[in-house]
């Protein structure tokens, strides 16, 4: 069979339990540490990653919240400027028609007044023509005193 010694098989297996327990403290545990500090260290810089997405994720909320309140406002601004525009319009409309017919108005008065003030001077004219008519109708001569109590009646006739 096979000749195997157990005291040279013995010593392999202290030996190298030895050498492992030599390589676990003075190798596998510095490596250990090593590993064990990158994989600390990688964590803690995905776990930065994940709070700067989080920062990002609410500047990003903020800004198109704040975004949304300056375009409603921008809106808001228009519509009023809008209505300001419309209701200065109408101001305008409004005053302009009332220029308008104060226009109209003073002209109608001023025609109605040189309408009489013509029909005046028309009577005038008339009764200047029908005295004079008359007088020489009559061959006489009238004094000036005569000639505008003639007037004054004919105007008053006329007139009535």
């Amino acid at each position: 069979m096979l000749d195997i010694s157990w005291q040279a098989l013995l010593i392999q297996i202290v030996g190298f339990l030895l050498l492992v327990a030599v390589m676990k403290k003075y190798l596998f545990g510095p490596i250990g540490g090593i590993l064990e500090a990158r994989q600390n260290d990688i964590q803690g810089t995905l776990d930065q990653i994940q709070r700067d997405r989080q920062a990002m994720e609410t500047s990003r909320q903020e800004y198109e919240a704040r975004l949304a309140a300056i375009e409603a406002e921008a809106r808001d601004r228009i519509q009023n400027a809008i209505k300001e525009a419309q209701g200065m319009k109408d101001e305008i409309v409004g005053a302009a028609r009332t220029e308008a017919d104060r226009l109209v108005s003073h002209a109608r008065d001023e025609i109605v007044r040189e309408k009489q003030q013509a029909l005046v001077e028309l009577r005038t004219h008339v009764a200047d023509l029908a005295v004079n008519a008359a007088g020489k109708i009559l061959r006489r001569s009238v004094d000036d005193r005569t000639h505008r109590e003639l007037v004054s009646d004919f105007i008053n006739q006329v007139g009535a």
